[in-house]
């Protein structure tokens, strides 16, 4: 194996090992576990950015033009080892891929699953390592972001009684979520994507003394196991047919097989009949690569992909699994950065984007209308809350649908684009509303207001995320949004400019008018205008709930007397953050729109499929992304930027500006703002629907177990009492009393000879006598007889 796959496999263990540490000293190292927990996460980030120099450095053609459109499915080069190999691209059309593994479990058998494959005797689980150019993005992506929260974590989290605790956790979902970008196979994926659920569990519910709290980290445990049951699924179906976990393989045959239509959603298959060829690539006893024929329904291969992606819909908190996410808000901030940025959620992106060729067009399809549906939905709810951390929590759940919407509409690149971009400037608007929590103890945005004044750098580094997140040009959120738009023009108007699925493009540009709007709102609610502080009337009881775990609400009157800007350990990460918000979707030629931006070209230099050379969909999907981010724009200052606001102002007629106020909105709109208010009422079906019957089921068992079951072991019981007591009885009366009595007639037989023995020697001599002439008697008797 190359220095490089050690290399990853050492930034994937480092947090295990700290981890183990942690767990195993935690009484001894205290509240040096933090230390502990940051440095094994800086390390393997300084590992990754290694890896990732290393990488672009030996690729070839990643910035050439056209590159990967000529490129065709990925081939890696075997290595020269059964078990171990170290694949390097030898032509300009082979992506650069690192890849070692060895045998884990190898169990005896005569035959495969699926179609009477035959092995040589064996059947082998693999534990391997798979860095190709996405891996190794997201291996950057996520200990860089991972590092900063760390660090951000240490100021935050220093006056929690359980600190040691939160960082061994910490460490613990770091390395799960390296091991799922590293893994070579579905098999390792699976137990790591696991893995991720146990930590977020935990995390959610960090401060579990509070129901709410364990309620919210219940609510995402079992939602995401639903989707789990789908996607075991749609794994079985692919091992039982193809008989092997190695995810490459398993795509490059899938990549040949041409499952769906290059331009556009034509879908012509007959998906009850049809039987698709699947040539995958396998390594014989020899160490040669070879390549086996298996044949497999359409609809099941349609169904495998659905399976397949029900576990990405809920770990990436996709419709109708989208409720989990904004109640993961109960676990600390730096949590909710974590989860929402580099980790958890962006499993499930990323594992659509990684099994990619598996998809049909059917599944694609769905898929992008899943995306759509679900970035629709967040948004509009995102619009009326008044608690900045479930905006974010909202626009996290409309951003992934975007992402996914990207990938279903063919938008590889655009897709996973959007995921690090993302990752970015979501990581850093968590970190500063966590900022802002630290200093006014509120959630609450209509009493905040001019908090930029007293936290310049909270304020200023998290307008540069919302300009990035509202898709304003030279910021990053612009440039994969537009990648996104433009897969989505393309592919819903490529066919002559005619389309029967235009929501495809309609829904993601009004949820990114949505996002300018509601971002904006959220900004100048808390940092612009003036102070608001509580009513008179609420003054005493301005928690409203909000108030989290170890950060209770200690203030009364206005928040902005007593806001101050966070300690430095806190704010140094912000400012990290606001570099590759801005910078990172860049264009060479400065920011500029021309040509494609440089991480997108990294990204589509593995592309898994043959990509497309989108051509004017761009200009037209940037004019379109323009558009509705100054629609977005306008309409929050319109609303919620106020005439006298010396940041933001404007002279607008009395009449005008009435209309526009935001609570008369609301209640011109009443009905509509109500549905929103309650999030499409989700929560509500669903505890209709789905959880007042189960709860009403399980009544239903106990009861049948208390009436029935116990009842029938109660009787059983009753009567089993019932015969011991007659058999005691009989036991007591009969056997007893035979016994008894043969004693009884036992003592008073030797009662009575104990009369004869008096201890008198005349006595004994009488009896002697009386014997002798009775012996006589009965002697003489005899004779004489």
């Amino acid at each position: 194996m190359s220095w490089q796959v050690w290399l990853y496999v050492a930034a994937v263990l480092i947090p295990l090992v700290a981890f183990t540490m942690q767990l195993l000293f935690v009484r001894v190292l205290g509240r040096l576990n933090a230390y502990l927990a940051t440095g094994a996460i800086a390390l393997s980030f300084v590992l990754s950015l290694v890896g990732f120099l290393s990488y672009f450095a030996q690729a070839r053609g990643v910035f050439s033009h056209h590159a990967v459109s000529q490129a065709g499915p990925e081939q890696v080069v075997e290595g020269t080892a059964p078990g171990e190999h170290a694949e390097h691209a030898e032509s300009h059309h082979e992506p650069l891929a690192w890849k070692g593994s060895f045998n884990w479990i190898t169990l005896g058998s005569d035959t495969l699953f699926g179609q009477g494959k035959s092995a040589a005797g064996t059947l082998s689980v693999p534990l391997g390592v798979y860095i190709d150019n996405l891996a190794v993005i997201m291996f950057l992506m996520v200990t860089f972001i991972a590092t900063l929260i760390h660090i951000y974590s240490m100021g935050y989290m220093h006056d929690d009684p359980r600190y040691p605790r939160f960082f061994t956790y910490l460490s613990l979902f770091c390395f799960s979520m390296l091991g799922l970008v590293a893994s070579a196979n579905v098999f390792m994926i699976f137990m790591f994507w696991e893995l991720v659920g146990v930590c977020s569990y935990l995390l959610i519910g960090f401060w579990y003394e509070e129901k709410k709290n364990v309620d919210a980290a219940n609510k995402a445990f079992v939602t995401n196991r639903i989707g789990d049951v789908g996607m075991l699924v749609g794994l079985g179906i692919l091992w039982t047919t193809f008989g092997t976990f190695d995810m490459n393989s398993l795509n490059r045959g899938f990549s040949a097989a041409e499952l769906r239509h290059p331009e556009s959603f034509r879908i012509t298959r007959d998906v009850a009949h049809e039987t698709v060829s699947v040539q995958v690539p396998e390594t014989n006893a020899a160490g040669q690569e070879v390549k086996t024929t298996y044949k497999i329904p359409y609809w099941m291969l349609v169904v495998a992909g659905l399976g397949i992606f029900a576990g990405c819909v809920g770990k990436s908190a996709q419709f109708p699994l989208h409720v989990w996410l904004p109640d993961a808000m109960a676990g600390p901030t730096p949590v909710s950065a974590l989860i929402h940025a580099a980790t958890m959620v962006a499993a499930g992106v990323y594992f659509v984007g990684r099994f990619y060729p598996l998809f049909t067009d059917e599944v694609l399809l769905y898929i992008a209308y899943t995306g759509g549906i679900t970035l629709f939905i967040a948004a509009s709810i995102a619009v009326v809350q008044t608690d900045y951390k479930k905006v974010l929590a909202y626009s996290t759940v409309s951003q992934l649908g975007y992402m996914m919407l990207g990938l279903g509409v063919g938008g590889w690149a655009a897709g996973l684009f959007h995921l690090i971009t993302h990752a970015c400037f979501k990581a850093l608007l968590f970190l500063g509303a966590g900022s802002v929590y630290h200093s006014v103890h509120t959630y609450e945005m209509p009493v905040l207001g001019g908090l930029r004044k007293k936290m310049p750098i909270t304020a200023y580094t998290m307008l540069a995320a919302t300009l990035a997140i509202s898709g304003v040009p030279f910021f990053s959120g612009f440039y994969s949004k537009d990648a996104i738009l433009a897969s989505a023009w393309f592919r819903v108007f490529a066919e002559h400019g005619q389309s029967g699925h235009i929501l495809l493009f309609l829904l993601p540009a009004i949820g990114a008018a949505m996002t300018a709007f509601y971002m904006f709102r959220m900004w100048f609610l808390t940092f612009g205008g003036e102070p608001r502080g509580y009513p008179p009337v609420a003054a005493g009881d301005h928690g409203h709930g909000h108030a989290a775990h170890g950060h209770g609400d200690h203030h009364t009157g206005n928040p902005y007397d007593h806001a101050h800007e966070s300690e430095p350990i806190m704010t140094w990460p912000l400012l990290a953050l606001a570099v590759p918000t801005i910078f990172v979707g860049w264009t060479w030629w400065i920011g500029l729109p021309f040509g494609e931006p440089v991480l997108e070209q990294m990204l589509a230099y593995g592309e898994p499929l043959r990509a497309i050379d989108l051509g004017a969909a761009h200009y037209y999907a940037m004019f379109a992304s323009l558009l509705v981010a100054t629609a977005g724009i306008g309409g929050a200052i319109a609303y919620y930027a106020p005439s006298w606001s010396s940041l933001f102002s404007y002279n607008v007629p009395a009449p005008l500006r009435r209309r526009l106020e935001a609570r008369r909105t609301a209640e011109r709109f009443g009905g509509v703002y109500n549905f929103l208010v309650h999030k499409w009422y989700f929560d509500e079906l669903y505890w209709a629907v789905l959880v007042r019957p189960t709860l009403a089921f399980c009544q239903l068992c106990s009861r049948f177990d208390k009436m029935v079951v116990d009842g029938i072991v109660n009787s059983s019981a009753w009567l089993t009492e019932l015969l011991s007591r007659a058999e005691g009885l009989f036991d007591k009366i009969a056997v007893d009393g035979a016994v008894n009595l043969v004693a009884k007639g036992v003592y008073a037989t030797g009662d009575w000879s104990r009369s004869i023995q008096t201890g008198r020697l005349r006595n004994y001599l009488m009896f002697l006598a009386v014997a002798v002439v009775g012996l006589f008697a009965g002697v003489f008797a005899w004779i004489k007889g």
